[in-house]
């Protein structure tokens, strides 16, 4: 594996992609089931649904290049590791905070993601600056 180049944020996100297909599908089946093709139509299991997809959308993209960025740039993979788990953890506790009305999940979830991407931002800052 040591030709692949950024194989740890590889790993990760392998994992975060096949995360999005449960997620998407639960949209697609709660559309299905409610006969709503645009919006929530004011469902709140398909607005819940939704928002996870969507937040899963808006801030994993800019966290898996910041954690490219960090592996590139020749972090060591411990640092790379523990923001990638950090990521993944905290995408999957946001998930099951929003589906299961469990608010401190949603929370915990959403502070974790913005902890990894701002000590992702620094810590490559700082790469950067050394390099």
């Amino acid at each position: 594996m040591d030709s692949f180049p950024m194989h740890i944020t590889a790993l990760y996100t392998a994992l975060l992609g096949i995360m999005l297909v449960p997620i998407s599908i639960r949209i697609t089946v709660l559309r299905a089931r409610t006969k709503i093709m645009f919006f929530d139509g004011g469902d709140p299991d398909l607005g819940r649904a939704i928002r996870v997809q969507g937040n899963f959308i808006e801030y994993v993209p800019l966290a898996v290049i910041l954690l490219g960025m960090v592996e590139w740039s020749g972090a060591p993979g411990w640092a790379v590791h523990a923001l990638g788990a950090a990521l993944l953890v905290s995408r999957l506790v946001h998930a099951w905070g929003i589906y299961s009305h469990q608010d401190t999940g949603r929370a915990l979830g959403a502070t974790v993601n913005w902890i990894m991407i701002a000590v992702a931002g620094l810590g490559l800052l700082y790469l950067v600056a050394m390099a």
